[in-house]
């Protein structure tokens, strides 16, 4: 190899080197730092760092008016509510599974006051099972004034494409039969909805009926099959 193509091997080699060690910078400095909840509280993050945290949302401390959405996470095994907090600041759209109680992972940017404004968010909930012996029907709610206002268990399928997020007025449709016809009702619900909660799945719901056609849920669960 004579001189004048060894240098430009140098060179070309120099050039590659340089980029690759650009790039490897770069995804370095992106890179979130994961912690706990306890951790970011306690100062183990920097303000200004972008952090990858995950905890427990606190019941009733989201606003589902409010834009960018603002939450509350706390450890996932703090149930009596006594450990730190962190407030969330999220500009993305909430899963469809995000809700009370549910385990919110979060990345964004610390700052100050244990805030984290964040731009990428996803959710835990293991999925929860419940007999549907003895549940009503769907198609059987709404028979009767009496109906109304009870505490109850009723059961049918998730009409499809009815799911939406934990702020909006209706979390999804209860139908008679899972291709979303027959008798249906509206369900309002604002916890955490089980990670495999799907369109046409089977599912028995605890609450109230608000109306003919409004179920007040304070549980979903997936129905247990026999």
């Amino acid at each position: 190899m004579n001189k004048r193509a060894r240098m430009r091997l140098i060179g070309v080699t120099a050039i590659i080197l340089i980029a690759v060690g650009a790039i490897l910078y770069g995804t370095r400095g992106n890179a979130a730092t994961y912690g706990t909840v306890t951790d970011v509280a306690k100062g183990k993050s920097k303000v200004g760092e972008r952090v990858k945290v995950g905890g427990a949302v606190v019941p009733g401390s989201w606003n589902k008016q409010s834009n960018p959405m603002k939450f509350t996470i706390r450890e996932e095994n703090d149930s009596a509510g006594k450990g730190p907090t962190i407030q969330v600041v999220y500009t993305g759209t909430a899963p469809n599974t995000f809700g009370d109680g549910v385990v919110a992972i979060v990345t964004g940017t610390l700052k100050t006051g244990n805030v984290v404004e964040a731009g990428e968010m996803i959710t835990k909930c293991p999925s929860k099972y419940e007999s549907a012996v003895g549940a009503i029907p769907v198609a059987e709610l709404g028979v009767g004034k009496s109906m109304v206002g009870q505490d109850m268990q009723t059961t049918g399928f998730v009409k499809p494409g009815s799911l939406g997020p934990a702020n909006a007025s209706q979390r999804f449709v209860l139908s008679a039969k899972a291709d979303g016809t027959g008798k249906s009702v509206a369900v309002k619900f604002t916890g955490a909805l089980p990670d495999t909660i799907k369109d046409g799945v089977t599912v028995v719901l605890t609450g109230k009926l608000e109306s003919a056609t409004v179920f007040s849920a304070t549980e979903v669960a997936l129905a247990q099959e026999n």
